[in-house]
């Protein structure tokens, strides 16, 4: 498929790829990024696939780099040129994922190498695709078992071995392989109705009008898509914020803050901005929003979003919520922390491979500083959610113990009406929602309150 002059279609998919891998960019806003500089007759055809390809090679890297791997002799993927690896990602992919004929995906791949390399790497790529095509990723994967079983469901099922690991830990092997499982399956989605402009019965209506199947969520405000024939994001009420997509767990957490009409809220780590508008559509559009982010361009897409839904009563502030003071203090926060993102590799399989050891820790510092400014920005007796979209306890119920022990915030005995509860001595004053049970992001929230 040729785009315009010169610029294949890996290309453009290894651009993508490499933009996430370098700036740590999701999926779609590498994409956006890539797709400004590109037009011809087939731009919207081709976006759509190469959204297919950037995310399916993400979902299966750990797969895919085994394969490389396993035929690269005396190096690894992870030691060639970023751009070079990508290119073979890709051509490993159509071969054995798309079943593209090897010789049409090795020939595409070899093009380009020439193009962008030299001649000696086109070589060395076409030799490696041929051993690539030949060979038996089953077999090699029974070998593995036999070795390595931790290392194996890493492969197997393309996650990182410490959160194979951590799952085991968590569940025991069988769950835990159901919780591998689930993060590979397709993307669940859940519409959120804008209460300022409708409400969940009329959504409901409307979506069925346009062929949406929905069912009723332990979300009152929440639908689950159960099928669809036009994408939601295509719908006028789309269009005209009447509705939005937002995660059942994630929904879940402005209805445990519970924000009255009036009241002074601030939300330490705002963007993308789904909790801070539901926010202001539980008050109404009455009181103050203060929302805060370090990205001063995901601040200004939250600006954009808020016209649209009709929100009012939010002021924007591009600060660091781990040092943010306001003049006045608030009778409500929202700490949906920045975490390693463990719980959403259904929906955003690129975070798989951006955590380590040292970049977890260096995240629960960062959790914990925003802990504490939480507090100083707290009214006595004001309340606060902490949230995260992470699987583990170090970001979770420590960081909770630690906000009670350390901080001086009480955790409080909040009846959650769905969901699971979690682990150690506070286990059951806290909620976990997890992707193989609940469909939806794995998911921790705690109600906390400055005495």
């Amino acid at each position: 498929m040729e785009l315009f002059y010169r610029v294949s279609f890996q290309e453009v998919v290894a651009d993508a790829l490499s933009l996430v891998e370098e700036r740590e960019l999701s999926s779609k806003h590498a994409l956006e990024r890539v797709f400004r500089r590109v037009a011809g007759r087939d731009r919207e055809k081709a976006r759509g696939l190469a959204h297919a390809y950037v995310f399916e090679i993400e979902k299966w890297r750990a797969k895919i780099d085994f394969m490389i791997n396993s035929v690269l002799k005396g190096s690894k993927v992870e030691d060639l040129d970023p751009y070079l690896a990508n290119l073979l990602r890709i051509g490993t992919f159509e071969i054995h994922f798309r079943k593209v004929p090897p010789a049409v995906a090795t020939d595409s791949i070899v093009r380009v190498v020439k193009e962008k390399f030299d001649f000696s790497k086109a070589k060395f790529v076409n030799a490696l695709m041929h051993s690539i095509e030949k060979f038996d990723v089953e077999k090699a994967l029974k070998r593995l078992k036999e070795r390595d079983r931790i290392e194996w469901l890493s492969v197997r099922f393309s996650h990182p071995r410490w959160y194979v690991e951590y799952v085991i830990g968590l569940f025991g092997y069988e769950e835990a392989v159901r919780l591998l499982l689930s993060n590979n399956r397709p993307q669940r989605y859940y519409v959120r109705a804008n209460t300022l402009k409708t409400d969940v019965d009329s959504l409901r209506d409307y979506l069925e009008e346009k062929g949406v199947r929905t069912a009723l969520t332990p979300v009152p405000d929440v639908l689950k898509v159960l099928e669809y024939k036009t994408p939601v994001t295509r719908l006028d009420w789309y269009k005209e914020g009447k509705f939005v997509i937002q995660d059942l767990a994630s929904a879940y957490v402005a209805h445990v803050l519970s924000p009255e009409p009036g009241e002074r809220l601030l939300d330490l780590a705002a963007a993308p901005g789904s909790k801070t508008f539901h926010a202001a559509a539980l008050m109404e559009n009455k009181g103050e929003i203060i929302a805060v982010d370090y990205s001063y361009d995901r601040l200004m897409r939250m600006k954009e979003k808020a016209k649209i839904l009709g929100v009012k009563n939010v002021r924007f502030v591009h600060a660091d919520g781990q040092s943010f003071k306001d003049k006045g203090k608030f009778d409500k926060i929202i700490l949906d922390a920045p975490c390693s993102s463990s719980g959403t590799y259904r929906q955003f399989p690129e975070v798989k491979w951006r955590f380590d050891d040292a970049k977890i820790r260096k995240i629960i510092s960062v959790q914990r500083n925003m802990l504490r400014n939480a507090y100083e920005n707290l009214k006595e007796g004001g309340e606060m959610t902490y949230s995260t979209c992470s699987i583990r306890m170090d970001e979770d119920e420590e960081n909770v113990l630690f906000a009670v022990n350390k901080v001086g915030l009480e955790l409080l005995n909040y009846d959650f009406s769905w969901g699971d509860r979690g682990f150690l001595e506070i286990g059951e004053r806290v909620f976990r929602a997890w992707t193989h049970r609940h469909d939806c992001n794995s998911f921790f929230i705690a109600k906390l309150r400055k005495g």
